[in-house]
């Protein structure tokens, strides 16, 4: 299916590709995974059942898979050895326009705010992240990083029900986001969040440590802040080695947990979850026209401060009459 895109968002996973450092984008490749559109033309051999019709609302699934390996037929197709990846393999959504397989695409139109589904992707490894530990209604998490997937963590955590639910971030306006979901901020220095969390846990730990930026410091902190037979669930792909404290995880149980991406059955979870308002994504969001894309990867790469900026395809006439300030609307 064709789709005309209306909003791409630009994934921190693409700032190290812009640098050339992820090891997985290569030049002249269009970048961009997370989208909203519409539908602008139907492949020919896409069944013409009306389910899916031109000018359709769409986001969809940027992840493909093989759908026959074992790892597929296991229930991990985001394990696949021979998957696809939109703006990593295959040309993205950064674009006016974006080809994608019409079974990977989710029709937004019937959901109260189809607009907040451009957040799907993201939402979506929020979703999986959770859901591979074994934290409960109750219980006691802390999220390493308040970025768009630490937030976003956050905020499926509180639907989860967790009372306990605290977050480190240096940066005070996503700091401010995450508070929005009900957490509290704690200290981002490890010795006074050691302290601190000994402290709300009577020496234990937490239930589950989440790590949202994968510096080799937060993956250590993760492991020694979960509680004896807790779960240090490990997100952030910042470095791409580091040392843990194996013979302390042993003696303490601690399961640690890798998350990659999510499934399918996740991703169709976040799309109907921030549809219908369960979910929000809740950091400042930026919207800028698709032709100031490079300059707002530099900015976010010298480290402004946005959440989420979201680019959208317009003509020039249509780019020029916007301010600055319009450029940056809270959502």
């Amino acid at each position: 299916m064709l789709v005309r895109v209306t909003a791409a968002g630009i994934c921190g996973s693409e700032l190290a590709g812009f640098k050339g450092t992820d090891g997985l984008r290569h030049p002249g490749l269009v970048f961009g995974h997370e989208f909203l559109g519409s539908i602008a033309a139907v492949g020919e051999a896409v069944p013409n059942d009306g389910v899916i019709a031109v000018g359709a609302t769409v986001t969809a699934n940027p992840l493909r898979s093989c759908g026959h390996c074992r790892l597929c037929r296991l229930g991990s197709p985001q394990l696949c050895q021979s998957r696809l990846l939109l703006g990593g393999h295959v040309d993205g959504c950064n674009a006016e326009y974006v080809v994608v397989p019409a079974a990977s695409v989710h029709v937004v139109d019937h959901l109260a705010d189809p607009n907040a589904t451009v957040f799907a992707e993201p939402t979506a490894c929020a979703l999986h992240a959770v859901a591979l530990t074994t934290i409960e209604p109750g219980d006691s998490a802390l999220v390493l990083g308040a970025g768009p997937i630490g937030l976003l963590i956050l905020e499926v955590l509180r639907a989860h029900g967790v009372e306990s639910l605290w977050f480190t971030e240096r940066n005070d306006a996503r700091a401010t986001a995450a508070e929005a979901t009900g957490a509290v901020r704690l200290s981002h220095i490890p010795t006074e969040l050691t302290s601190q969390v000994h402290e709300l846990t009577d020496g234990l730990g937490s239930d589950a440590v989440f790590d949202a930026v994968g510096s080799s410091s937060m993956r250590l902190l993760a492991a020694t802040l979960t509680r004896p037979g807790g779960d240090a669930c490990f997100v952030g792909l910042h470095d791409a080695d580091s040392v843990l404290p194996w013979r302390d995880l042993i003696r303490r149980e601690v399961t640690c947990t890798g998350s990659f991406a999510y499934t399918p059955a996740d991703f169709s979870e976040a799309v109907e979850s921030l549809g219908r308002g369960h979910l929000r994504f809740r950091g400042e969001v930026v919207r800028a026209p698709l032709a100031d894309g490079q300059a707002w990867y530099e900015r976010l790469l010298d480290g402004h401060p946005a959440a989420k900026v979201l680019l959208e395809p317009r003509s020039a006439d249509q780019a020029d009459v916007r301010t600055p300030e319009d450029k940056t609307d809270e959502v």
